[in-house]
């Protein structure tokens, strides 16, 4: 009987042996499963790493996703700077351009805080000026042009004169510089670039932000945009120089100017009738 209980009993220990093992076997098989799929996971990963979605900057993409190493971003960024030093010849002519074809045509702009006496420099070297103490990227007079187009739009009588552009192109720079770089210099400072009192600057700065609703951010295809332009501009200055109003710095033609313009066509059309019928 006692050989018996304790074959029973073995048995029994053999059962519950059985029971883990099976258990364990059922555990390892689930962990097989779930090992299985971790691994699948990790193939599908391995075999095939997430991109950036098409046309995103490769910039503004992590490495892992195939953007560009921090090297070549400021290789990026040195080689994007200099083409941008092209542009600053053509800005500085065609501010030049605008104002002496503004002032040509009497055109005047209703922003009277803006206005004053006939800047007592030339607009070309004005632009400069700006740049040589402004301590601002080129990328801030292509900003400050898309500035300019933005007050345009809330008030359309905006061009730029030769009683004007010394504030309306120094604030719309200025604020550039501010938004964009990561140095830049004070009011005080921007004051005396252009000849004017800080106080001044000041209330043109907060006069200038307003119009514009505080909109300063510029996307990169605005900017390319703005850019094309410009450059445009420069091949065909003369078949361009009305597409240039697109910039927001030349005005529009007064009624006065568009009778004149009239006039003159018929006068032209009269003369060529009587010609042809003599």
């Amino acid at each position: 009987a006692g050989r018996m209980e304790k074959a029973a009993a073995a048995g029994g220990g053999h059962r519950n042996a059985d029971d883990v093992s099976g258990s364990g076997a059922r555990r390892g098989q689930s962990e097989g499963r779930v090992g299985g799929s971790s691994s699948k996971a990790g193939g599908e990963a391995s075999s095939g790493k997430k991109r950036a979605p098409a046309g995103d900057p490769l910039h503004t993409v992590a490495c892992e996703l195939g953007g560009i190493t921090m090297i070549q971003l400021v290789e990026a960024m040195k080689k994007d700077a200099l083409e941008q030093e092209s542009l600053m010849a053509i800005i500085s002519e065609l501010v030049s351009e605008t104002v002496q074809r503004n002032d040509s045509r009497n055109r005047v702009s209703k922003l009277s805080l803006f206005e004053g006496e006939v800047a007592p420099i030339p607009a070309m070297a004005y632009v400069t000026r700006i740049r040589k103490y402004g301590g601002c990227s080129e990328c801030c007079f292509v900003v400050g042009l898309i500035y300019l187009e933005r007050l345009k739009k809330c008030e359309p009588s905006v061009c730029l004169t030769s009683k004007n552009f010394q504030r309306l192109l120094l604030v719309a720079v200025m604020v550039a510089s501010k938004f964009l770089d990561d140095f830049y210099y004070s009011n005080k400072h921007w004051a005396e670039i252009g000849g004017l009192e800080t106080a001044e600057i000041n209330y043109l700065e907060l006069e200038f932000l307003f119009r514009i609703a505080f909109s300063c951010t510029v996307l990169r295809s605005e900017y390319m945009q703005m850019a094309g332009q410009l450059r445009q501009y420069m091949m065909t200055p003369s078949a361009a120089a009305d597409e240039v109003s697109k910039l927001a710095i030349h005005g529009k033609d007064s009624p006065a100017e568009e009778g004149t313009k009239t006039a003159k066509q018929e006068a032209g059309e009269k003369g060529h009738t009587s010609g042809q019928s003599g």
